[in-house]
């Protein structure tokens, strides 16, 4: 009965992964007056409150629970599964007039100006796609926010750089470039 249980985890973890990518496919990003959002998709931010719920339960349920003197550590570890389940929130995207911005739930933000964007990165093994400053700050979408391919597409189409794409392999990782190239609509 172990190894069924075992491998049914497996399956579970593998269906709630594709859901969340596969749900990264279908969200929108959100047009504002002088920008484009691209938030976190609703499937990413239900696995999150969800998550942060069973975390804080098993913390509380741990700390009143507590029964032995040398189980002392345990609601910490909890406490430290929320700390981190918090972190792993995706920031919200935007694609302004003047750049890139990535603001985070705790307020922080970061903001790359098209001036600024030294190169474009994507990683075919997860699907990250990357942009660098010429300061070295960098803003991913990493396949958990609405609209990988507009986000892609729209800075690609502003910068007007070369893509350089990462290919992973066993032992290497293969870089090669992708110029940009304008496409002509026919008439």
């Amino acid at each position: 009965m172990g190894v069924f249980r075992h491998l049914l985890i497996l399956v579970v973890i593998g269906v709630v992964f594709r859901w969340l990518w596969y749900s990264s496919l279908k969200d929108r990003a959100s047009v504002e007056p002088g920008r484009l959002v691209f938030p976190p998709t609703r499937a990413i931010r239900i696995l999150i409150v969800v998550g942060g719920v069973v975390f804080t339960s098993f913390f509380l349920l741990s700390w009143f629970a507590q029964r032995k003197p040398e189980d002392w550590w345990v609601p910490y570890l909890f406490l430290g599964f929320v700390a981190l389940h918090l972190c792993m929130y995706p920031p919200v995207l935007s694609i302004e007039v003047d750049g890139i911005a990535s603001r985070s739930w705790t307020g922080r933000e970061k903001k790359i100006r098209w001036e600024d964007v030294a190169s474009l990165h994507y990683n075919i093994g997860n699907k990250l796609f990357t942009v660098r400053s010429s300061d070295g700050c960098k803003i991913n979408h990493a396949g958990f926010n609405a609209d990988r391919n507009l986000f892609q597409h729209e800075i690609q189409q502003r910068t007007r750089l070369p893509l350089k794409v990462t290919k992973p392999g066993t032992w290497k990782s293969e870089t090669f470039e992708v110029p940009y190239e304008e496409k002509i609509e026919a008439e």
